[in-house]
């Protein structure tokens, strides 16, 4: 996290406040910056001293109380916004019921600072690949805390924002575009106007299926490991949509395939099927789950590059890319697809 001293000053005080608030006597020992993946935010570690405080707290930060909105993409809170954090509404409600969400300890009054358990810095990924023979054991784990997920995620009134937003055709469609936009070089004009009417179907079939509590983003890197126990993050944009996605998501986002490939993939996916109770149209779609969020990443990693100055992401795509063309195959939808993917992808280098 790049911060001047004053902004340093700044952050530190404003976390000072509210650990004191929250542990009266409590004070910060040390604060250091620690790494948030391709959000937004960014997070800090923070010592604490005191008799009552725990000894580290994460700080998500936010330059300002817009950022701690939900995307921007999603809209269905119109120009004002939502009235509170997602973040904090949405954890409010899991942990009703699902221990894997860290604790939120306080809000800042701005909404630009948040105190929340500090769950380490181990990630899913990190943990299965370093002993890879029990790399599926800790997916499997995953996919059973989805399971437990999607079977109790049930609008009970209180307000959770998941409910109120949906992976609908519009917003697969926005994102198959983001593909278009950032991750293709100009097509000719009868392969682009064949490769948009194939993703159009698509679109309009994962938007057909029926819609379970989906956190969007569920993948190794958002779950932590700690003391044995899975931590799940960045809920934040959590939405109702098909059931097959976020297991899709877990088992097919960037490198995975390199620890779980894709044919155990599919078979682990029919296991977490039977535990989740799904029906047939929504086990046939892991691979159009798969296909869309493949294009949608590759889109989005150009445009974290191209918009946001972060290309660290890039070194991903060919794993993408390959992920993505296998889903296209397997899901028989490659045709003017497949030979985008094949000969019109931007390369790691260029910029649009």
């Amino acid at each position: 996290m790049k911060t001047d001293a004053r902004d340093r000053q700044r952050i530190e005080e404003a976390i000072a406040r509210l650990a004191a608030t929250r542990w009266p006597g409590a004070a910060i020992a040390s604060v250091e910056a620690i790494a948030g993946d391709a959000s937004s935010r960014r997070y800090v570690r923070c010592r604490l001293r005191g008799p009552s405080a725990p000894r580290a707290v994460v700080a998500m930060l936010m330059d300002s109380r817009e950022v701690a909105l939900s995307s921007e993409e999603l809209g269905v809170f119109g120009e004002s916004g939502p009235e509170e954090i997602p973040f904090v509404n949405v954890a409010r409600y899991l942990s009703r019921f699902c221990r894997a969400i860290p604790e939120i300890y306080d809000v800042a009054a701005d909404g630009t600072c948040i105190l929340l358990e500090d769950v380490g810095d181990v990630s899913l990924w990190a943990e299965a690949g370093r002993v890879p023979a029990d790399a599926e054991l800790w997916f499997e784990r995953a996919l059973d805390l989805l399971a437990e997920i999607q079977r109790r995620a049930r609008d009970d009134g209180t307000g959770c924002y998941a409910f109120h937003q949906a992976f609908d055709r519009r917003l697969f469609a926005w994102e198959l575009d983001h593909f278009l936009e950032y991750g293709v070089r100009p097509l000719p004009e009868p392969l682009e106007r064949e490769c948009r009417r194939q993703l159009d179907g698509l679109a309009e079939c994962l938007a057909g299926l029926d819609r379970v509590f989906c956190h969007r983003d569920y993948h190794a890197w958002n779950i932590h490991v700690q003391d044995g126990r899975l931590r799940l993050l960045d809920f934040q944009d959590a939405l109702l949509g098909p059931a097959a996605y976020d297991a899709a998501s877990l088992l097919t986002d960037r490198c995975t395939p390199s620890l779980v490939g894709l044919d155990r993939a599919a078979e682990l996916f029919e296991r977490f099927a039977d535990r989740a109770g799904l029906g047939g149209r929504e086990r046939a779609a892991f691979f159009d789950c798969a296909l869309q969020r493949a294009l949608k990443v590759i889109g989005r990693f150009h445009y974290l590059a191209d918009c946001k100055g972060k290309p660290g992401y890039l070194s991903f795509l060919p794993d993408v890319v390959a992920t993505a063309k296998a889903a296209a195959a397997r899901s028989g939808r490659a045709g003017a697809l497949g030979e985008v993917l094949e000969n019109w992808l931007r390369g790691e280098s260029e910029t649009s």
